[in-house]
């Protein structure tokens, strides 16, 4: 239960920092959100095993933003977080081309980080595409969606809307970003996907009430 415990206490922890990053101004949404992004690609490098099955370890990051954005739409408006969210897109093609520069540049004879760069940022450059599309992708399907169910809901039931549409875009990012990045890398795919989902589902249930009652004081203290 070592990483079990360890997961659940990182998806708190990530949504918490989502909404108190939210709640401070979109410059410090659009540094959370483009954190995210980075640490999310190189991070899904790392595999471990939770309840028994093998799997990456940044399906909780894709969540994070995801959850962070819905949230961020409730205080700020469409038009604020999309500019947040470009930014976001940026920082992270940004991180993309530094590694690279990094990676070609001629280490030292005594050198000894170039073989560890290599393992960690060689896989990052498909990984950091594959990731972009993803993200872009689905963030823009989240957002059509929520804004859907907004209207559909009549700016009402908040934590529904925010779980139909994390649902809904994980299950198209998990199967999409499975194929364009981790296809030929993890040792088993239909495991990554499988535990993917399930991971995520319960991510869901436990970060959709941590963020209604993050918007439920947020507008209690504005009162």
């Amino acid at each position: 239960m070592h990483n079990e415990m360890i997961f659940i206490a990182q998806t708190v922890l990530i949504v918490l920092a989502g909404i108190f990053f939210a709640s401070k101004s979109t410059g410090w949404l659009t540094g959370w959100l483009a954190t995210l992004s980075v640490i999310m690609n190189v991070f899904v490098l790392k595999q471990i095993v939770l309840c028994g099955l093998e799997v990456t370890s940044a399906d909780v990051y894709m969540i994070g933003i995801l959850s962070c954005l819905n949230f961020s739409r409730e205080l700020y408006g469409q038009n604020k977080v999309n500019e947040a969210m470009i930014g976001s897109w940026i920082i992270t093609i940004a991180f993309l081309l530094l590694t690279q520069l990094h990676l070609a540049l001629v280490p030292s004879p005594n050198d000894t980080t170039q073989n560890h760069f290599i393992a960690l940022f060689s896989p990052t450059l498909r990984l950091t595409l594959a990731s972009l599309i993803t993200v872009i992708f689905v963030q823009i399907v989240d957002l059509k969606l929520f804004s859907y169910l907004k209207n559909l809901f009549q700016d009402k039931a908040f934590g529904t809307r925010s779980a139909i549409s994390l649902i809904s875009s994980q299950v198209l990012d998990t199967l999409l970003f499975s194929f364009l990045g981790l296809y030929g890398i993890v040792s088993n795919l239909f495991h990554v996907i499988l535990f993917s989902l399930i991971t995520k589902a319960c991510v869901i249930a436990l970060s959709v009430p941590i963020v209604v009652l993050g918007k439920h004081f947020r507008k209690r203290n504005a009162v």
